[in-house]
């Protein structure tokens, strides 16, 4: 069975380039990753962070979401799916999900991405952990216009602080008189320099590499025959144009695409 870890390379360069007084840096910050008025949390030991550069996954979402907060990362980073068989495990997530028991524990806190959701993605968890909002936009797709094509999103980070990321932009959709208008996350796409690796809830994965690491990422999702609203979401400042209303994309310029 494919099993997901920690990524333990990313873990260790983050903490060198964004922590400079290493582990008692990570300790002394620790109580200060949740806003929500929970009792004081002690912080792990060194043993313990060493475990998790080794590629263990933190016991509770409450260790994975903190120590993402303090990293300033969106903790899907930190998650390392294994490379011989991603699909397996992206399944093996939406099965979780469906049958409520997260196995490792820590990924509890994406069950409030998934399913059909009134406010997404949650912003408890933005608000507790990392003391903002989402950074959001949306793509109306007028049916009247046209259908059935791939449309071609173009997402520029736009985070000075960390401008080479890494970085999450979550995609959900909604249709406008269906279902309650309620969101529904059908995947989301990770770029951290110049690699650009996507991941669809049906277990599809897709990755790419752009000549420039500072350069937009490209990402292509269906718009089908009825109207929808798509909106991509990231704990990172972006900006998000719908390409076909632009330009049309050179040919080979690389980019992901979400199955239609």
């Amino acid at each position: 069975m494919a099993t997901l870890r920690l990524d333990g390379q990313l873990l260790h360069a983050l903490m060198a380039t964004r922590l400079p007084g290493g582990v008692p840096e990570l300790q002394a910050r620790w109580s200060l990753q949740d806003r929500s008025g929970s009792e004081r949390k002690d912080p792990p030991h060194r043993a313990t962070v060493h475990r998790w550069t080794r590629g263990q996954v933190p016991r509770t979402a409450d260790d994975l979401l903190r120590l993402s907060s303090v990293l300033d990362v969106d903790p899907m980073c930190l998650l390392k799916l294994p490379e011989y068989n991603p699909e397996a495990t992206m399944e093996r997530l939406v099965s979780t999900y469906m049958h409520g028991r997260w196995e490792p524990p820590a990924l509890e806190f994406l069950q409030a991405f998934m399913g059909r959701r009134s406010a997404w993605p949650p912003p408890d968890m933005a608000r507790d952990y990392f003391g903002r909002e989402w950074h959001k936009r949306e793509i109306i797709h007028d049916a009247m216009v046209r259908t059935n094509f791939y449309a071609t999103l173009r997402i520029a980070a736009n985070d000075r602080a960390h401008s080479g990321g890494p970085f999450v932009y979550h995609v959900a959709f909604r249709h406008p008189h269906l279902f309650g208008r309620r969101w529904l996350q059908f995947g989301l796409v990770l770029r951290h320099g110049n690699r650009v690796s996507l991941r669809h809830i049906n277990g599809h994965t897709d990755s790419c590499d752009v000549h420039d690491p500072f350069a937009p990422t490209l990402v292509e999702t269906w718009f089908g025959p009825g109207p929808a609203v798509f909106c991509v979401a990231s704990l990172h400042p972006f900006t998000l144009d719908l390409m076909d209303l632009i330009e049309a994309r050179p040919a080979g310029e690389p980019v992901v695409r979400f199955p239609g």
